[in-house]
């Protein structure tokens, strides 16, 4: 009777035993597919393009004036009065061409009675040289006559010179404008007259943001066009300022164009399409909402191992919709682009990939 209650013992404890060894594996089973179940919830399903690079062409739209070669207000020297206008308005003048004669009377006769002295002045100069000579006279004498002789000779030149401002001629040729002065006007120094433009090249004046600045190059080709049409001119670099503007901090810049076919005028606008990256320069092109700004500059979050690694990068031009890399990325590289706002250095992510 002992006997078989301990037996009846051992086999109550065995099955309590067994009971509690299967609740225990299901238990440890079941917490072990709950972990894998909220690893695989962790992970934060994201968007992702693979990064492209091409040869970049980035253009910036700049505003400029075009303005003639050269270009200059002709104005009188002399008080006179205009006794001739040798043009047409809107002539081609050539360069040293007589514009206006001023009234020259009174300088002429002038000029012609101290011609009459001067050369009285020369014969007396010789008589005396020959006395001189002969010791007939002293040289104080001598002295005397050819000081004079000198002075008439420095009047007749001065009046030559004053006949010469009586006309006023062409400086270059070019295109003359509409006389603002009339036939018989009296004119004062400083009075504005015409105005002569050479407009066989045009200078194009445009301003080119800070940014810009190592784009800009003597000798560099850029195309404008005009609100005449859309033809695309070309025009090459040839100076600029030597500092930016203060207000806006941009640097004026001046480029020249061929105008032998007569296609522009001085003062008209023309939109420069200037490229803000060098030739052959590659990039990459993402989506702008990757961009993460920084402290230190922008980062975008690449796929590393389902994980979301933080990469430094450098922007060209940026859009509403797509932004430029210059550097950081490498082709091939896969760039996270959506979720940025939920995700760390190291975040787990889920892969969902589109085409860029």
């Amino acid at each position: 009777m002992y006997q078989k209650i301990i037996t009846w013992i051992a086999m109550l404890l065995y099955c309590i035993l067994t009971l509690f060894t299967v609740s225990c594996t299901k238990s440890s089973a079941e917490n072990s597919a709950s972990t894998e179940t909220s690893m695989e919830v962790a992970k934060l399903p994201v968007d992702v393009i693979e990064a492209k690079e091409l040869e970049l062409i980035q253009e910036e739209n700049l505003v400029g004036t075009l303005l003639p070669i050269q270009e200059v207000a002709i104005v009188s020297e002399v008080s006179q009065k205009i006794t001739k206008i040798a043009f047409k308005d809107g002539d081609y003048v050539s360069k040293g061409q007589l514009l206006y004669k001023l009234n020259d009377a009174d300088i002429r006769a002038k000029q012609k009675e101290l011609n009459a002295e001067l050369k009285l002045a020369q014969l007396n100069e010789q008589r005396y040289a020959s006395l001189l000579e002969t010791e007939a006279i002293r040289q104080q004498e001598y002295d005397e006559i050819e000081t004079k002789l000198q002075s008439l000779q420095a009047q007749v030149e001065f009046l030559n010179f004053q006949i010469s401002k009586t006309e006023i001629r062409a400086p270059f040729a070019g295109k003359i404008g509409i006389s603002k002065v009339n036939l018989g006007a009296y004119v004062y120094p400083g009075l504005e007259l015409v105005n002569l433009q050479d407009q066989s090249k045009v200078k194009l004046n445009f301003s080119v943001p800070e940014k810009y600045l190592l784009q800009v190059n003597k000798g560099k080709s850029i195309t404008f066009i005009t609100q005449l049409s859309n033809k695309e001119y070309k025009a090459t670099i040839t100076a600029s300022n030597s500092g930016l503007d203060n207000l806006n901090r941009s640097l004026m810049v001046q480029a020249v164009a061929d105008n032998s076919q007569n296609e522009f005028k001085g003062g008209m606008s023309a939109k420069i399409i200037f490229s803000t990256v060098e030739a052959g320069t590659k990039g990459i092109n993402i989506p702008s909402q990757a961009l993460i700004p920084g402290e230190n500059g922008y980062n975008v979050y690449v796929l590393d191992n389902d994980r979301a690694k933080t990469t430094p990068v450098t922007i060209g031009n940026r859009t509403e919709n797509e932004v430029t890399i210059l550097s950081g990325l490498k082709d091939g590289d896969k760039v996270i682009i959506s979720n940025i706002l939920r995700l760390g250095e190291g975040t787990p992510v889920a892969e969902v990939e589109i085409t860029n």
